[in-house]
């Protein structure tokens, strides 16, 4: 579908760039493919819902494929995950649909609620279709790894202190445990508290930026996204920021209470790093594109089937820097 809209806009160019024979035609014969995309989340105690998705690549008149009005969904399939070794079978089901200009309100999906994959569990879909074609995909879910920081904070977390030398900004790490596969995560930093009023307590997060930068109509915040890098650092003034933000200018600041931030680092195995590193740029800031093609690892087909985890790390506050904003340490 991709190629349809790229193809289109390059004959455009063609078209009113040059003179042109009519009969040119930038559309190759049609050759049907069968996609398979499932996304299983690892790594804690839950059970897990995981959702495949089955289709097949359709066709067009004319180069734009968004007139297509046909689901290609596909019904009727066999879809089995393995995770080591014990097989799931995804059931036929119906959610509400993503797309409902073009299809109708309901979209086929094969799901099933299994027992999460553990740490570096081996994890295997397969697909049979129902003219006996078969698709099928594997990987391995992410390993755990120590996170470690660049300052001991021997009360919590606090930037009331004299920075030492080379240490402008609080930066958390993680192990490198596999040199041979590259991984993208997607850290996120957030204050949890709770506001008490009324007789009721309520629950609120504010996320914390990596830094703030200069614009022409004051500063911006910068939020982590997807990286190759296993550390990511804050400045302490993002955080000090962060903190005020949390009583949004209510002058009873008792009304609030905080103890804590928590990391979260989404970890893609190497499949999904591929695939996302695919569709969004290269898996490092040296490296250049120089094809269109999207990551797949599905036999038989194309699509993309991987696993994430997502790494989860509390860091207590300094009472003394959440009584500075006079907020209650709870």
């Amino acid at each position: 579908m991709r190629t349809l809209v790229r193809v289109s806009a390059l004959l455009s160019l063609v078209l009113f760039g040059s003179g042109c024979d009519e009969s040119f035609n930038p559309k190759t014969a049609m050759e049907e493919q069968y996609v398979l995309q499932c996304f299983v989340r690892g790594g804690d105690g839950a059970p897990a819902t995981v959702t495949a998705v089955l289709a097949r690549t359709y066709d067009v008149n004319g180069f734009d494929p968004a007139t297509n009005t046909v689901d290609p969904a596909i019904a009727g399939a066999e879809v089995k995950l393995t995770i080591d070794q014990k097989p799931y079978y995804l059931l036929g089901a119906l959610r509400p649909s993503l797309d409902t200009d073009r299809y109708a309100t309901r979209q086929w999906v094969y799901t099933n609620t299994v027992p999460p994959p553990k740490l570096d569990a081996a994890v295997v879909l397969s697909a049979r279709l129902p003219n006996g074609k078969t698709l099928s995909a594997q990987t391995n879910v992410p390993r755990g790894r120590n996170f470690s920081n660049n300052y001991v904070f021997a009360a919590g977390i606090t930037t009331h202190m004299n920075l030492e030398p080379g240490k402008p900004n609080w930066t958390v790490s993680w192990d490198n445990y596999d040199d041979t596969e590259v991984h993208l995560f997607v850290p996120r930093l957030t204050i949890t508290y709770t506001k008490a009023e009324g007789g009721d307590e309520t629950f609120g997060t504010v996320s914390v930026p990596l830094k703030y930068v200069s614009s022409g109509s004051g500063t911006i915040p910068i939020y982590p996204s997807l990286t190759t890098q296993k550390q990511c650092s804050f400045e302490f003034a993002a955080l000090d920021s962060a903190m005020a933000q949390i009583s949004g200018g209510d002058p009873d600041k008792k009304k609030f209470g905080v103890h804590a931030v928590l990391l979260e680092v989404i970890e893609y195995d190497l499949p999904l790093s591929k695939y996302f590193a695919s569709i969004n740029g290269s898996l490092d800031q040296y490296s250049i594109r120089t094809d269109e093609s999207v990551f797949s690892n599905v036999g038989g087909g194309i699509g993309i089937v991987g696993s994430f985890i997502i790494h989860k790390i509390q860091f207590d506050l300094d009472p003394r820097y959440v009584y500075f904003y006079n907020y209650r340490y709870r």
